[in-house]
């Protein structure tokens, strides 16, 4: 059954582009009801309030990006540089559709759906870039020499600057300006460090 037939997916998807757009504090469940042209009454019979909507949302994104990276990481037809570009571009097109203000909003106004954001990270970060790195060094694209834990933490690192507003309030504000604008942005800058580095071919140490 199509999305826009499913009252239930109709109203996650309207959610989700509401709370990634304006931010968790100021959707209302009654403006929501309104775009979708049913009454709250209608929209209480699918969830219970607009925490439990917003935490089938962050849920059903980490799943998607999660089945996404698996699927390409099974694909053995695929080259090993085609497969990471392909990872790392589809993960930077998720969070492309993320605010920055939105992390901010549910870490203090919706700590359950954090900690569900929280744990999706820590499998991106730990587990399946750890599985990529292992199939890059089998295949002969990453270096012997490079210690791929250290990579691992690195990637984690990135995310985190991306998830975690604790992280950017300790940079000081004349670097901020620096500093892409949204998640997607910062995470294509940081992969892209840590792939090819900050030195030119000619000038590596």
């Amino acid at each position: 059954m199509e999305a826009q037939d499913n009252p239930r997916d109709r109203i996650l998807a309207e959610a989700k582009a509401m709370f990634f757009t304006q931010g968790y504090s100021k959707v209302l469940m009654a403006e929501l009801a309104k775009r979708l042209g049913m009454s709250k009454k209608t929209l209480y019979q699918y969830f219970s309030g607009k925490e439990e909507l917003l935490s089938v949302i962050i849920r059903q994104h980490g799943q998607d990006i999660q089945q996404e990276v698996e699927r390409t990481l099974a694909d053995d037809s695929l080259p090993f540089p085609d497969k990471t570009r392909r990872i790392f571009g589809y993960v930077g097109t998720k969070l492309h559709d993320i605010n920055p203000d939105f992390v901010v909003d549910i870490k203090k106004n919706a700590p359950a759906a954090w900690l569900h954001l929280q744990k999706h990270k820590t499998d991106a970060a730990f587990l399946r870039f750890n599985a990529l790195l292992d199939e890059g060094y089998q295949k002969g694209y990453v270096r012997a020499d490079v210690n791929r834990t250290m990579a691992v933490l690195l990637y984690a690192s990135a995310l985190e600057t991306i998830l975690n507003p604790d992280f950017t309030e300790q940079v000081p504000q004349e670097l901020m300006h620096g500093l892409p604008k949204t998640p997607g942005e910062v995470f294509d800058g940081l992969v892209k460090i840590i792939f090819k580095g900050i030195l030119k071919q000619d000038q590596q140490v």
